[in-house]
C-alpha cells in the first residue's frame, strides 16, 4: 500500500510539472521571425478603399463649365461685401507750424506740410513749405509740389510732378518759377524717413534736395525729432545768389509732447548754414552765412 501511494504521488508531481512547462511556453512572446511584417500589418489594419471619382462634384442641374463660368463672374448681390482693401483715403500732416525766433532780424513764421488722396498704390500727393515775415513789410518764400505718387516697393514711393516756387520781398517784388520734379520718398531701415527730389526749372536749372528725419520715442507721448536737409545745384544762379554745388544745410531738433497722436505742441532749435560758393557770395554781399532759430509750434494730423 505505501508503494501504491508513492507511485501516485510521483505521478501527480510529474503531471503538474508538465502542465507548468506548457503554460510557460504559451506565455513566451513571439520571436522576430514569428511577428508580421509592416506590409502584413498595414493590410490587416487598412480600411475600405476610397471611392473612385470620375469628375468633381457639381451642383445638381449644372455642368462643370457652367460652374467655372459663374465662379469667374462677379459675386451675386446676396453675397456680403468684400474686404475694402482698395478704398480711397485722404490724409494731411502739418509737420511744422512754428514761430522761428532769432537774436537779430525779424522773426518769420514757418511751415511744412504734406498730404495725399488715393489708394494703396496710386496717390495724388502735395507738399508745401516756406516761411513769411509779417512784421513791417511782408516778405517770404514758399514751395508747393503737386505729384503723382506710385508705390514701387514696400515703404517706397516714386513721385513725378511739378513744383511751384514763389518769393516776395518788402519792396513789392515778386518772382515765381515752375519746375518739373521726380523724387523718391519712403522709410529706410531703422525707421529713417527720407525724401529726395531732382528738379529742372523752366529756365533749365538743375537742383537736388534731400531731407531725412528720425523719431526718438522717449516715452509714449514725448518724442525727440532730429532732422536735416540740404540742397545741391548743378550751376550758378546769380540772380538768386546761389552758387553751384552744395548751397545750404539745415539741422533741426524738435521735442514734442503728443497730447494726442494728431495734436502735439513742440519746441526746438534750428541751425541754418550757407555753404560752398553760395556762402562766398553771401559773405561778399555782407549777409550772414549762419543763423540759429528758437522754435515753438504745433504738429497736426487729420
Amino acid at each position: 500500500m505505501p508503494t501504491l501511494h508513492r507511485h501516485l504521488l510521483i505521478g501527480t508531481i510529474l503531471i503538474l510539472a508538465l502542465n507548468s512547462r506548457g503554460q510557460a511556453q504559451e506565455n513566451d512572446p513571439p520571436t522576430t521571425g514569428e511577428r508580421p511584417t509592416h506590409e502584413q500589418s498595414a493590410r490587416r489594419h487598412a480600411g475600405p478603399p476610397p471611392p473612385e471619382i470620375d469628375s468633381p462634384s457639381v451642383p445638381e442641374g449644372m455642368t462643370l463649365d457652367e460652374v467655372l463660368e459663374q465662379a469667374a463672374g462677379p459675386p451675386p448681390a446676396s453675397y456680403p461685401d468684400v474686404v475694402p482693401d482698395d478704398a480711397t483715403y485722404v490724409f494731411t500732416l502739418i509737420e511744422q507750424l512754428e514761430y522761428r525766433m532769432r537774436d537779430t532780424g525779424r522773426d518769420p513764421l514757418g511751415w511744412s506740410a504734406q498730404g495725399w488722396v488715393g489708394r494703396d498704390f496710386d496717390k495724388f500727393r502735395w507738399k508745401s513749405e516756406g516761411e513769411a515775415v509779417f512784421e513791417g513789410d511782408d516778405e517770404g518764400e514758399s514751395e508747393t509740389d503737386l505729384l503723382y505718387s506710385r508705390l514701387i516697393t514696400p515703404f517706397w514711393d516714386l513721385q513725378v510732378g511739378a513744383r511751384y516756387a514763389n518769393e516776395w520781398t518788402s519792396g513789392g517784388g515778386y518772382e515765381d518759377t515752375w519746375s518739373g520734379q521726380i523724387g523718391l520718398q519712403g522709410l529706410a531701415p531703422y525707421m529713417f524717413e527720407l525724401d529726395s527730389s531732382l528738379d529742372v526749372s523752366e529756365h533749365g536749372d538743375f537742383s537736388f534736395g534731400f531731407e531725412a528725419e528720425y523719431h526718438v520715442r522717449i516715452t509714449q507721448r514725448l518724442v525727440l525729432q532730429p532732422r536735416t536737409e540740404f540742397s545741391l545745384y548743378a550751376q550758378d544762379i546769380p540772380e538768386k545768389g546761389i552758387g553751384s554745388g552744395m548751397s545750404d544745410l539745415t539741422l533741426d531738433l524738435r521735442l514734442r509732447y503728443e497730447i494726442k497722436r494728431e495734436f502735439a505742441p513742440y519746441g526746438g532749435l534750428r541751425f541754418g548754414y550757407l555753404v560752398g560758393e553760395t556762402a562766398d557770395i553771401a559773405e561778399t554781399a555782407g549777409r550772414d552765412t549762419g543763423t540759429v532759430f528758437y522754435l515753438a509750434g504745433l504738429r497736426l494730423a487729420f
